[in-house]
């Protein structure tokens, strides 16, 4: 199976052209750029690398959020696009699993994204089987209260990824003990998003599909704010 496997949901941007666990070809970019500026050009040119057009690929596979609210729609948009437009299965795989893939032989994973103000988006992940199974769902939450979801865990077996000298700090508060993988040595890798993807089921319906932003985008919370409902047909555009 050839997979298309790529991630701009963090600030480092992760392409993967992918036959069969084997790598074609693999772009990876933690300069400061505008992922919609070169995220198709970095495809065109993992495509020609791995010497295939994007007809021969078999799958498609986005990091499908949390992260970057900017950075995750763009993704998805051209993960559904090259999905729809040429008939090939998509799946879409948690930001925060795949960040989960980097850890060690601990026993619980926990991937994180900082989202300022003490909060995180986070999960947490045990390996089984060989693969990574979701034990506490991805969520938008304070750091303490993330920790007291843990105090029942054994600290020895807890790993943390992706942590930011911030969080960093507040998970030594509470378990000085747990193995920290910092945010620089944990980065996003698409050819781990392929093998996610490869062990997944696609999405059933293309067009339904949408970002996991596991929290309200600024114009939803203002819409709401202002006493607006969600009547499941909501548009943020004020009637003047």
């Amino acid at each position: 199976m050839k997979i298309l496997a790529f991630d701009t949901s963090n600030k480092p941007l992760s392409v993967a052209v992918v036959e069969d666990g084997k790598v074609l070809a693999h772009v990876e970019s933690s300069e400061n750029k505008t992922h919609s500026v070169t995220l198709l050009p970095d495809i065109k040119n993992s495509l020609a690398d791995a010497s295939l057009s994007v007809n021969d690929i078999d799958r498609i596979a986005v990091a499908d959020g949390p992260g970057s609210y900017t950075g995750v729609r763009i993704a998805v948009t051209v993960a559904k696009t090259l999905a729809f437009t040429l008939n090939k299965p998509l799946v879409g795989i948690s930001s925060l699993k795949l960040l989960a893939a980097d850890g060690g032989n601990e026993q619980f994973l926990i991937p994180l994204m900082d989202a300022r103000n003490d909060n995180a988006y986070a999960g947490v992940y045990s390996s089984k089987n060989g693969k990574l199974v979701n034990v506490i769902d991805d969520q938008h939450i304070t750091m303490a209260k993330l920790l007291e979801l843990l105090q029942d865990y054994d600290e020895d077996k807890l790993e943390f990824i992706n942590a930011t000298q911030k969080l960093t700090d507040l998970i030594r508060e509470k378990y000085p003990h747990a193995k920290i993988m910092s945010a620089e040595d944990s980065l996003p890798d698409a050819t781990k998003l392929a093998k996610l993807a490869e062990q997944a089921e696609p999405v059933k319906d293309i067009d339904s599909f949408v970002p996991t932003y596991l929290r309200l985008t600024q114009a939803e919370h203002d819409w709401y704010e202002k006493g607006h409902k969600d009547d499941g047909n909501i548009s943020y555009v004020e009637e003047v």
